[in-house]
């Protein structure tokens, strides 16, 4: 029995979501030289070699990428052609790209979000994932504006619609709060901008309480690194516009989902450190420490942490260090006051000592 090529791209699909990626490319592959106007085909195998680029084991992820980048493009101009397909394949490239080109995807895949929207034959659980999509590349399209495209004259108009977009498509939508901090942080209007990250905040909350009772965080853990992403840019957000406590608890909440995270411990301390600056607390001095220490330790395990992340800790530790000795403060063995680990008879000792030296 001839298997067709619609249920070879259908056990592709499969492979994908059940993460055996490269049993995906091994179906796929020999099959384009002989399928090359079909857009289906080339959109799967480009999303499967993206999904190869991302494993952290995969050491050939640029080349899977650009052999995605060229699969979708191919796609995407086979759709073009003939006025049909989905509009994924426009994210993605988004995505991949920058500049102008990565506007004008990101403008036909919303286009192509909000004709689906529009059916009345779509059911409601539907419509909230193609809400979040269209939200989230409205966002994304903002964050190029701000970036690759801020020189640009209509670059602020056309931030503050694509935002006001968003925000009406989806009032709960945590990122889309974020990105209207960003944008006002940029107009220098500090005052709203803490007002969006606030906002943010109790909406993430809130969202991660109904994953947490329904249970909805995808298998594959997706879900997990998308909610990692969107967390730590409000947690740069939230030491930007000095609401410290907002960014202690963003990161406690990323480092739920996974603790050996160098930068999320860097930013941790620097929180600590900048609440200290204003507070004079010496107990968030010490958090600062533990934690900066922490994200040295993770970047010296981690040879593909970026070296500029470790030179900024061991600026941040010397600094911190000699801020301690100032205070009067013991640490030894790298550690302020006691190990990281310690139990809290030792941890409530090294406290009381400092509040005796104040």
């Amino acid at each position: 029995m001839t298997t067709s090529i619609d249920q070879t791209i259908a056990a592709a699909q499969e492979y994908i979501a059940s993460r055996e990626l490269h049993q995906a490319l091994s179906l796929l592959s020999p099959l384009v030289a002989t399928n090359k106007n079909n857009a289906e085909l080339l959109q799967t195998l480009a999303t499967a070699h993206l999904e190869v680029s991302a494993l952290p084991e995969e050491h050939d992820g640029e080349a899977h990428a650009e052999k995605a980048y060229a699969y979708f493009v191919e796609a995407a101009n086979l759709d073009d052609a003939n006025g049909k397909g989905d509009f994924e394949k426009y994210l993605w490239l988004g995505q991949l790209s920058g500049g102008r080109d990565a506007v004008e995807w990101f403008r036909k895949g919303c286009n192509g979000l909000r004709k689906d929207l529009s059916s009345e034959d779509i059911a409601e659980e539907k419509k909230i994932e193609l809400r979040k999509k269209l939200c989230d590349a409205l966002c994304a399209s903002v964050e190029i504006w701000m970036t690759d495209l801020c020189m640009e004259s209509e670059a602020e108009a056309t931030c503050e619609t694509l935002i006001t977009e968003s925000l009406m498509i989806d009032s709960t939508h945590p990122e889309s709060y974020s990105t209207l901090a960003s944008i006002r942080i940029s107009q220098q209007r500090q005052g709203d901008a803490r007002i969006a990250v606030q906002q943010a905040w109790e909406l993430f909350k809130s969202s991660a309480e109904s994953q947490r009772l329904n249970q909805s965080l995808s298998v594959d853990g997706s879900d997990e690194v998308s909610q990692i992403t969107a967390l730590k840019n409000l947690t740069r957000l939230s030491i930007e516009t000095e609401l410290y406590d907002i960014a202690e608890d963003v990161c406690k909440r990323i480092l739920s989902l996974d603790e050996d995270i160098a930068e999320v411990w860097y930013l941790s301390g620097l929180a600590s450190a900048q609440k200290y600056s204003t507070s004079g607390d010496a107990s968030t001095l010490l958090s600062a420490y533990e934690s900066f220490q922490t994200a040295l330790e993770l970047t010296e395990s981690n040879a593909d942490e970026a070296e500029e992340l470790t030179e900024e800790l061991q600026q941040k530790i010397a600094e911190t260090e000699a801020e301690l000795s100032a205070k009067g403060v013991k640490y030894a063995n790298g550690k302020a006051g006691g190990p990281r680990n310690g139990d809290d008879d030792d941890d409530d000792e090294w406290l009381d000592e400092i509040e005796d030296d104040e």
